[in-house]
């Protein structure tokens, strides 16, 4: 008993003890009738669990992030050469552009995590299954309407004008290369649900295994189309098909190995999971359309008005600078259903430590790393990916500030999306992106891409900082207020 009155004197205190460790204090609503014992030994369990968890998946995080983050150090520079500034820029202009058509998943991917968190803390394995039927039905057939738009839409569009090409021999090679970028990302729709289970029961160490195998897959496809010598079409399609397979085959073995009774059944199709994921998931869809316009049009915008080959140095100098968020890209998306099955446990002191700690931590390393890239980024990519794709010193310090940016507000996000409470995050995104979109598209013709990242930090910090800071807090507080 002793034991038991010093986690509750500790949890008296609010005391915030280690992040991962499972003996940090316990919200406990202690039971008069005898019940304390074994509510508290729940609750232990419950953190350890929770704790070990988020050790495998952060664990294994930086092992699959290492291979995808080498994978992608060698494809780069490969590829560049291979295809050339301009083929390059298209390549990542097709990339960019199906990226962006993954909002049209109306959100269900994303609360589908939520659901099943819920699912996995109750222990309710038909509960899961509804709402994994629901959603692999609900994707296929966004993916089957997708296509057939695309088909009406396709041959109607002028590629030449569009992506700026400088000759009318390279629309044949882009159309051939769009089209198999498109057909391949439909496949991957309903694949990619499979992350998205397995992160709602914690089990982010699996689909890090698939993820480096895709990502060691991408860069296999891509030696073998330089060694045949396929052109552009047959790189995006390698590459492309490398990251797909690997969600279909992790699909595959989560529901016929790892989780059986998740595998799709006409009797656990409900209209009810159905509601509720679209309820939920259209304040995740606001999210991700203006996600969209920030994080996805800049690609498109410097290609409007300053060429496929600018686009070249712009990316590979954000994939660079993007990497100062490395620690924090290991870390959320184990934390997001962690932080959602301990809402729905109660266990509120734990989502305040882990959150202290984690924007700390996180915030430390990005301005660390931020300023690391601002004074030796331009070297390095000359090193990396030849001249060609040698961005300004103002852009890599612009992109440095936008990464420390983006991790506060990732953070703060996480919260947010975890409790199910996005709807002024919703919309204060949407005002941001809106202005994000003019100031870009303003400041790239006066003073070229620099303007587009400039546009970026300035809409952020005009729009949606405060709020979305000011709502957060509020979620962390009031859970205190309310004596949970």
């Amino acid at each position: 008993m002793e034991d038991r009155a010093s986690l509750e004197e500790a949890a008296r205190r609010d005391l915030a003890p280690p992040l991962l460790s499972g003996k940090d204090p316990v919200s406990l609503r202690v039971s008069s009738e005898g019940g304390e014992t074994s509510d508290l030994n729940a609750a232990l369990e419950a953190r350890q669990n929770r704790g070990k968890r988020l050790l495998h998946a952060v664990g294994s995080a930086v092992a699959s992030k290492g291979i995808v983050v080498a994978a992608n150090a060698l494809s780069i520079p490969i590829a560049i050469r291979y295809l050339g500034g301009e083929r390059f820029g298209i390549w990542t202009i097709i990339s960019t552009a199906l990226t962006m058509l993954l909002v049209l998943d109306l959100g269900v991917a994303n609360s589908l995590t939520n659901f099943v968190s819920e699912a996995y803390a109750r222990n309710d394995r038909e509960h899961a299954s509804r709402y994994t039927t629901t959603a692999l039905l609900v994707m296929t057939v966004l993916a089957v309407l997708m296509g057939i738009a695309g088909a009406a839409v396709f041959p109607h569009l002028d590629w030449f004008h569009l992506l700026k090409l400088n000759s009318r021999s390279e629309v044949s090679e882009v159309v051939r290369s769009v089209a198999i970028a498109f057909i391949i990302f439909l496949l991957d729709l309903p694949c990619r649900l499979a992350t998205k289970i397995l992160g709602g029961y914690q089990e982010l160490r699996t689909a890090s295994a698939f993820t480096a195998i895709g990502g060691a897959g991408n860069l296999v496809a891509i030696l073998i189309v330089v060694k045949l010598h396929g052109g552009l079409p047959a790189m995006v399609a390698g590459s492309s098909a490398a990251l797909v397979g690997s969600d279909l085959i992790c699909l595959l073995w989560l529901i016929r190995f790892s989780k059986p009774w998740l595998a799709p059944q006409i009797a656990h199709l409900s209209g009810e999971a159905a509601k509720r994921m679209m309820r939920q998931g259209l304040e995740f869809f606001i999210i991700q359309i203006a996600g969209l316009v920030v994080f996805n049009s800049d690609n498109l915008i410097i290609t409007h008005y300053l060429g496929p080959a600018e686009v070249a140095r712009y990316s590979v100098a954000w994939r660079l600078v993007g990497y100062a968020a490395i620690v924090q890209t290991l870390i959320t998306p184990a934390l997001w259903p962690a932080f959602s099955e301990a809402f729905d446990r109660g266990d509120l002191t734990w989502v305040r430590a882990a959150f202290r700690r984690i924007m700390a931590v996180t915030m430390s390393v990005s301005v660390l790393m931020a300023g690391a890239f601002a004074l030796s980024g331009r070297p390095l990519i000359r090193l990396w990916a030849t001249d060609a794709a040698v961005p300004t010193q103002t852009l890599i310090v612009l992109m440095g500030v936008w990464v420390v940016i983006s991790t506060y507000m990732n953070n703060t996000a996480t919260v947010l999306a975890s409790r199910g409470q996005t709807r002024i995050q919703a919309w204060c995104s949407v005002a941001a992106a809106i202005v994000n979109l003019a100031l870009s598209i303003w400041l790239v013709q006066r003073i070229g891409a620099t303007g587009v990242i400039l546009g970026t930090i300035l809409s952020y910090i005009a729009v949606l900082i405060v709020p979305q800071s000011v709502e957060t807090l509020k979620v962390l507080r009031q859970q205190k207020l309310n004596g949970q």
